[in-house]
């Protein structure tokens, strides 16, 4: 008789401990799953914000300069592709990268800033027409992502 209760206590246990197992592995593939989503939407908002970007500076309604600051790091985050792969929006933002935005700009003195100004508008001229032959070309490779 006690051999028997013993054994059903056992069994009871294992029972108890296989339904806790059982609850943890569906609330892990819920989490699994809720992050997988999440995921795909951060990437999504991140294809819809290069989009818009990049069409934006196709019709001159946000200057190149200011265009590809914004495009590199959503275009980091996506991995593939990356802004160093178009020759000549990388080379405009190797010009503005490391020029003064918001607070610092408007600590700059009025020479200061113009020669900036110059200097981003210059090349905003040179790399424009590539600019914006590579701006297509990523519409396309992100609407294939």
């Amino acid at each position: 008789m006690f051999r028997f209760f013993v054994i059903i206590l056992a069994m009871l246990i294992i029972l108890a401990l296989a339904g806790y197992a059982l609850s943890l592995f569906w609330k892990l593939r819920k989490q699994q799953k809720f992050i997988q989503n999440a995921q795909k939407e951060r990437y999504l908002n991140i294809k819809n914000s290069v989009d818009i970007i990049a069409k934006s500076m196709l019709a001159d309604q946000c200057n190149l300069s200011e265009g590809v600051r914004r495009l590199k790091p959503l275009l980091d985050v996506l991995g593939q592709p990356k802004l160093s792969q178009f020759n000549a929006m990388w080379a405009l933002f190797k010009v503005v990268e490391d020029m003064p935005i918001l607070e610092e700009r408007k600590k700059l003195a009025r020479n200061q800033r113009m020669k900036l100004d110059l200097e981003r508008e210059d090349a905003e001229m040179k790399y424009q027409d590539e600019i914006k032959q590579e701006l297509r070309k990523l519409l396309i490779e992100i609407e294939q992502f």
